[in-house]
């Protein structure tokens, strides 16, 4: 039994006579009856009865063709996912990024590469830059986003941006009166900060340090998402990256320029020593064109001045 045989056989069930499949296939009718016969042998089974000219499927005929059509079915999944891999690469995605990222950035990225490419499958997995590093270098994900990366790190890496935090606080605090805030006005301040460990939270302890002020320290986290949602809560203030403390901040939230600047740099990360697919590179220039539209977006005065 081979795959002419199959397909003499499904073209005859679909099309419902030898003459009639024989033109489907461009062949002979004698040529379709030939091998017909030759499927019933090597099966065992009586695929048709036959009735003057007409062919009539037994049940064993019709269970066969059942079978037929799940294959098919299988064979057309590797047709369209050999169009997928020719096209784009696996026709699969896998994201790593770190939550401040994942949360925010990565899903609006991803919403709009879907639009463009509705047939690929994208997997999102979210975790500490550490282990975005490891999950991308290791190649378990094609593409990474992290906020810090490692000497040891052996993954292609290229800058996003670094952009300056921003002051996320209560929308009735006094200080939302301030159009830019500085370490100063936040003396004497409950402040929710990241944890140690964080390149981030280094930053921005020597910013606050070198001007000699002291905050509260009572309250840290581990990622900038739950620091804003912390400070809706009536819990301090902090500083955090300016897509995170937008998508985040929700009604009664004002958010102010901080000077000087803690910077949050966003680095790419790639699998090393390997081509990047063509469905990596066009997700990451979606990705860039995502970034630099929300951060031009945060730039306008009335964005944040909001309150």
């Amino acid at each position: 039994m081979n795959l002419k045989h199959i397909e003499a056989f499904r073209a005859v069930m679909l099309a419902g006579s030898m003459t009639a499949a024989a033109k489907e296939l461009f062949t002979s009718q004698p040529n379709i009856s030939r091998l017909i016969t030759q499927l019933e042998r090597e099966t065992g089974l009586l695929l048709f009865l036959r009735s003057g000219v007409r062919l009539i499927p037994t049940s064993e005929g019709n269970a066969f063709f059942r079978e037929v059509e799940r294959a098919y079915v299988g064979l057309q999944g590797l047709t369209n996912a050999a169009a997928q891999i020719k096209n784009l690469g696996t026709g699969r995605l896998r994201i790593a990024a770190m939550p401040s990222a994942g949360l925010t950035l990565v899903p609006h990225a991803i919403q709009r590469f879907q639009a463009l490419h509705p047939e690929v499958t994208i997997s999102l997995h979210v975790n500490t830059s550490g282990t975005v590093n490891h999950w991308t270098s290791s190649q378990f994900c094609d593409l990474g986003v992290a906020v810090y990366t490692s000497e040891a790190s052996n993954c292609e890496i290229e800058l996003l941006s670094k952009v300056a935090a921003v002051c996320v606080l209560p929308a009735g605090h006094r200080l939302a009166k301030k159009a830019t805030l500085k370490p100063k006005d936040l003396h004497g301040e409950r402040f929710v900060s990241l944890c140690h460990g964080d390149g981030t939270r280094a930053q921005m302890d020597e910013a606050f340090e070198r001007a000699g002020v002291e905050r509260v320290l009572a309250i840290e986290a581990q990622y900038s998402a739950i620091c804003c949602e912390m400070v809706r809560c009536g819990m301090g203030v902090t500083l955090a990256h300016p897509i995170v403390a937008q998508d985040f901040a929700g009604p009664g939230i004002a958010i102010r320029p901080f000077t000087p600047a803690v910077m949050f740099p966003t680095y790419l990360l790639f699998p090393p020593h390997q081509p990047r697919a063509r469905l990596t590179l066009e997700f990451a220039e979606v990705l860039r064109k995502t970034h630099d539209e929300q951060l031009a977006a945060m730039e306008k005065p009335e964005r944040l001045k909001r309150a």
